[in-house]
């Protein structure tokens, strides 16, 4: 019966040995590892406005926080435009002054005495002082040209000079004509004003009332939301008058200088974000449904060969591909393949862009 125990639980021990055996044969067999080149993701940064650099606050190499200024501009022309805009939002929200408002109405008041003056005419008083002025100038005329043949009889007998006869002709010519003046002038008062002319009193009339009736009203809700437009459009400008880090990373390349004359949208700084480093390795066909995305793994790295770097798979391509050519594996090339990323957390900042790197996924 001894005999028989003894032999129930040799075969149990074996049993379970074989099993674990298995198991561990099993998971070698599933054991998930890949190689690659540590990549960073890297932004470009410049601003929008662009200009002339005052003055470069870091170079390549230096580690800098989100917010850190990296690159500052002239921004004398982005200042005088905020300061504009502003000037001009508070214009268009107090709205017009009073002494404006007074001026536009005596503006108003005047052009409609004016329109009201071409649309009536002249006045009878006018034409009957333009109707004497008539009478006077011809009744000077008549007695000018008296004067000439007087004078002009007198000096062929010679009792008046040449000259005396000559200043006389001229006068007599000069009341002539101020009396053809006279009944021009007489003439134009009886007409009145041409239509051109009071159709120009008018339309001036009409836009002196309405400049009176904006000014009265103060400005309208879309003008003051367009000068407010204007205004955040010009602090938005403004802002771009430094080049800012967006996040925690390495300036990688900056190849600028203060004078230097920058073109809007320019990109002036390359830099590696401190925490979105990554590695891509590649998972066969037939191995992909044992790797999820969350799923932990460690890195190591040629430069740090004792060290061991948390990683976790970031994200896994949809579509299979042919292994790339510069990836070294095991794995015949024409084998199909998916891309596996993963980002790895190095918070001491020793993992650089580049460096070969070797990494086992955890079951």
């Amino acid at each position: 019966m001894t005999r028989k125990r003894i032999l129930i639980v040799a075969l149990i021990a074996a049993g379970l040995a074989g099993a674990a055996l298995y198991a561990g044969v099993f998971r070698r067999a599933e054991k998930l590892e890949g190689s690659g080149t540590i990549e960073a993701r890297n932004i470009r940064v410049g601003s929008k406005v662009g200009g002339r650099i005052v003055e470069v606050r870091v170079r390549e190499g230096d580690r800098v926080e989100a917010g850190q200024v990296l690159v500052t501009f002239d921004d004398q022309e982005l200042l005088a435009a905020l300061e504009q805009g502003r000037a001009n939002l508070e214009k268009m929200k107090r709205g017009f002054r009073p002494e404006e408002i007074a001026e536009a109405r005596a503006a108003a008041a005047q052009a409609k005495a004016d329109y009201e003056q071409r649309s009536n005419g002249y006045r009878r008083e006018e034409i009957a002082a333009a109707q004497a002025d008539v009478e006077r100038t011809r009744a000077d005329a008549v007695r000018a040209e008296r004067n000439f043949k007087r004078a002009d009889d007198l000096a062929n007998k010679e009792i008046f000079s040449r000259q005396q006869r000559d200043d006389a002709e001229a006068a007599w010519k000069m009341a002539v004509a101020a009396a053809h003046n006279a009944e021009e002038k007489l003439a134009q008062l009886q007409r009145g004003y041409r239509p051109e002319e009071i159709a120009s009193a008018e339309a001036r009339y009409q836009q002196t009332a309405a400049t009176l009736l904006k000014m009265e009203r103060g400005n309208r809700r879309e003008d003051i939301d367009y000068a407010r437009a204007q205004h955040l459009d010009a602090q938005a400008r403004y802002r771009e008058r430094q080049v800012l880090a967006p996040s925690a990373a390495t300036v990688e390349v900056l190849d600028v200088r203060p004078g230097d004359l920058i073109a809007p949208n320019t990109p002036i700084a390359t830099l590696l974000e401190r925490d979105q480093i990554y590695v891509r390795i590649y998972i066969p066909e037939t191995k992909i449904g044992h790797v999820r995305v969350g799923q932990r793994a460690e890195v190591r790295v040629d430069s740090f060969p004792k060290e061991v770097f948390p990683a976790e798979v970031e994200q896994i391509n949809q579509r299979a591909e042919f292994l790339p050519r510069n990836v070294e594996t095991k794995e015949e090339r024409v084998h199909q393949v998916f891309g596996v990323k993963l980002r790895i957390h190095d918070p001491s900042g020793r993992i650089r862009a580049g460096m070969a790197a070797d990494v086992k996924l955890k079951p």
